[in-house]
């Protein structure tokens, strides 16, 4: 059942990833951390066998992905598009997973003000908003969005940016 639900993610992904116009590149991201991009002139098909994809290219071997190995399939590189999380000023999100109210804890650096975006999974932009917080905990009003995994993104000053995932329920 699982292997359906990612085949059929896969293919509604390359649908909508080819009718953008940012769509010239597939980006397969493995669970070790590999990520592999290919240019879509340079696909000839993409085939789904039991467990595994297939990526046939118009020139050269096809490279075949164990589907329980891969991350993520997508036309956005999100190792560009979502920072990482920095551990030492790493910012704290409650309750997670979050239903109408997220509540957005900051390390204790004074009251500098800070950009809060809001990111869903592939990347795309839904909330964005400048604070100067007086506390250390912003609340943002989430119950408008779908539900599913986004990323909360705070950046302070140029420099300091820190990324954390939350649930939607």
């Amino acid at each position: 059942m699982r292997q359906k639900k990612v085949k059929l993610s896969a293919l509604l992904l390359l649908g909508l990833g080819l009718t953008g116009l940012e769509a010239q590149t597939m980006h397969v991201k493995q669970t070790s951390g590999t990520q592999t991009s290919y240019l879509l002139s340079n696909i000839r098909n993409l085939n789904f066998s039991p467990g595994n994809i297939t990526v046939a290219k118009t020139v050269g071997i096809p490279d075949t992905y164990a589907l329980s190995g891969m991350r993520y399939l997508n036309f956005q590189d999100l190792t560009n598009a979502i920072a990482s999380v920095d551990k030492q000023g790493a910012i704290q999100l409650y309750p997670n997973p979050v239903a109408d109210v997220l509540n957005i804890q900051l390390p204790n650096e004074g009251n500098q003000e800070c950009i809060i975006e809001l990111l869903t999974i592939d990347g795309r932009l839904v909330y964005k908003e400048k604070q100067n917080p007086h506390e250390n905990v912003i609340q943002v009003n989430v119950s408008l969005l779908a539900q599913g995994i986004y990323f909360c993104k705070v950046g302070k000053g140029t420099t300091t940016t820190t990324t954390t995932k939350f649930i939607k329920q």
